[in-house]
This record gives C-alpha cells, sequence and structure tokens, in this order.
C-alpha cells in the first residue's frame, strides 16, 4: 500500500487541504514502481481531496493518505489492458475484412489498429481509485505521546 503521512492545512466545503511530510520515496524498497508521483500536490506539497460534507479535520491534524495497492492495479489494467485489446481487435478485424475483400490488407490492419485503439480509449477512460484517510502513526503523531 502506497501512503504518505500529511498534516491537514484547511478542511471546509467537501475539499480537504493536506500537506503532505517526508520525501516521497521514504520506506521504498527495490524501487516503488512509480507510486511517488501518486499524491502529487502543488508546487508547494499541498494536496487537496474530496471528503464528505460533514467531514471534520482539524488544522494540524496529522493523517496518513494510503492508496491501495490492488485498486492502482485495476485501474491500470482498465486504462491500458482495455486499449491494447482494441488495439489488437481492430488490426485483427482490419486484417480479416482485408483478406475476404482480397485486396489492401495490410492497410486496412492498419486502419483498424488505429480505430479499435482510439474507439476503446475514447470509452473507457479510467477514475482512479481514491485515497483513503487514516490517522497517523502512534509515534509520529506529537498528541499521541505520554510523558513519565
Amino acid at each position: 500500500m502506497a501512503e504518505r503521512e500529511a498534516v491537514v492545512v484547511s478542511c471546509a466545503g467537501g475539499r480537504l487541504g493536506l500537506r503532505l511530510l517526508g520525501s516521497a520515496c521514504d520506506g521504498c524498497v527495490g524501487g516503488c514502481g512509480g507510486r511517488c508521483n501518486l499524491f502529487a500536490g502543488d508546487g508547494q506539497g499541498v494536496v487537496e481531496l474530496e471528503v464528505p460534507a460533514d467531514a471534520r479535520h482539524p488544522p494540524g491534524q496529522r493523517l496518513r493518505v494510503a492508496m491501495d495497492d490492488a485498486a492502482l492495479r485495476r485501474a491500470a489494467w482498465r486504462g491500458y489492458g482495455r486499449v491494447l485489446l482494441g488495439l489488437l481487435a481492430g488490426a485483427a478485424a482490419g486484417q480479416a475484412l482485408g483478406l475476404w475483400l482480397g485486396r489492401h490488407a495490410d492497410a486496412l490492419s492498419l486502419a483498424g489498429l488505429v480505430l479499435g485503439t482510439f474507439l476503446v480509449a475514447r470509452f473507457s477512460k479510467p477514475r482512479l481509485p481514491g485515497p483513503v484517510l487514516l490517522p497517523a502513526r502512534a509515534h509520529d503523531n506529537p498528541e499521541n505521546t505520554t510523558e513519565s
């Protein structure tokens, strides 16, 4: 699960502003597979998320923003896998049409490849899964520490 620590900057009108803490690649062992750009914010490290209108997150509260790896894989399949299938199906349909007509099989394969790719890409716009807000870890949150 990809996650980042964050501090609440603002919470109003169903919008939650979070300032990301630490480096994007903290905790990555052996590479992150591109997840370090997952919580890309504006130039100042602030990410805005949609939350329920009745959500209460006071400024200064520490949270973890997490994204499920399985949900990211499903989104990648919807985005790239379907387009690949459209590419192959369009090329096969164009080739079959060219063979049936008895001419221009290569040109029709190319036309089918392009048409199949663009049609599937047009109608399979993936929607990225939303991040999950989790409480900050106890050792990272100064409010949860007790002094003896």
